[in-house]
This record gives C-alpha cells, structure tokens and sequence, in this order.
C-alpha cells in the first residue's frame, strides 16, 4: 500500500467514531507509522491500559459530538463553508455528488456526505483506483483519478480543514489523541496540497 493510501486509511479511521479497529490499529503503532510518513515531529499520545475504547469513546463524543456549551470542531464541512454555517448546504450536495460520479453510496451511513472521515475515505478510495490503473498501465486513467484527487481537495476539503484543525487545537480538556490528530492531519493536508498542486 502507497504512504499516501496508508495515511487516509488511518486518518479516516481517527477521525470516524472510534472501535476496535481503531484501538486495534494504534496498537499496532499506526500512528507513529504516520509520524514518520508526514515527517511530523509529535509522538502520538499513550492511550490508558485498562479501556482504550471506552477512553477513545468518550473523547471523541466531547469534541465531535456533545459537548455542554456547543462542539468545539464539528467534523462536517457545511459548518465551515456555508455562511450561516448549516449543515447540509450547497457544498455538502458537491461532495455528494463527487461520491455519485464515483458509482459510491452512503447509504446506512447515518452521517451526511461532508462527514471529515467520509471525505477521507473517499480520498483514500481515489488514490487506490489511481495505484490500480497504473498497475494496468492504465496511464490515462490514472491521471484522471489524480485530476480528482486534486479537484476534491482543493474544491472541498483544504478551503475548511485548516479552520477545523485549529478549533480542535483551541479545544479546552480535549483528548490528547484528537489533539495530536489534529495537528497531524493539518500537516499531512499541507502535505497534500502542495502534492497534488504540483500535478502536470
């Protein structure tokens, strides 16, 4: 798997609402994996021994999802990018929309389509169809998932992530590993601009 595939896998699945998987997948040292692919100088945060779930659960429900006082960074791109800040907004139905051209649906999902771990995910899904065509030598295709790559991102993604990343910063008592998230996906997003703005 390509460092860029791995690192949506693993972003998509910190910032989707934590399971095994994910508990899984830290243990397995995943997240110092992304350390060292983005060049990120922070060591990820050592989750409790006795109930990492139960640990990861209850951090991500304060930051993402109900917080006395209102959400301190709402993982949903409308927030950031609709004037009244609503979610299920004009961009909301592009993201869908970029989903459908791709032959994907969310049905059963039970978030809507500007979700920040959907977006990932179906970023992770685009580099994967542009690995697979150019294992086919596929070349033309290949640019035309990189092309989507690109549009994607720069479109619908890094216009709100930066805003998004910083209120998670800001976040008082929030869990250390969604901090550290954080800061590595406002990283690994910069990584990624400047990538695919390089593309011919």
């Amino acid at each position: 798997m390509s460092e860029r595939k791995q690192l949506y896998r693993f972003l998509a699945g910190l910032f989707a609402y934590p399971d095994q998987e994910l508990v899984t997948a830290l243990a397995r040292g995943e997240a110092a994996e992304a350390v060292r692919l983005t060049g990120f100088e922070e060591a990820p945060p050592v989750l409790a021994e006795d109930d990492p779930l139960a640990e990861l659960e209850a951090g991500f429900t304060d930051l993402f999802i109900n917080r006395l006082g209102g959400v301190p960074a709402p993982p949903y791109g409308s927030i950031y990018l609709e004037q009244a800040g609503i979610l299920m907004g004009a961009s909301t139905l592009k993201v869908l929309d970029a989903y459908r051209r791709e032959g994907l649906s969310l049905e059963g999902s039970g978030e809507p389509p500007d979700y920040l771990a959907t977006e990932l995910e179906f970023l992770y899904y685009l580099v994967g169809q542009e690995e697979e065509a150019l294992q086919q030598r596929q070349v033309e295709a290949a640019r035309d998932f990189s092309l989507k790559q690109r549009a994607f991102v720069s479109e619908l993604l890094s216009p709100w992530l930066p805003v998004f990343c910083r209120r998670l910063e800001a976040a008082p008592g929030g869990h250390p590993l969604y901090l550290w998230g954080g800061r590595l996906l406002q990283r690994f997003g910069e990584l990624e601009e400047d990538w695919l703005k390089r593309l011919p």
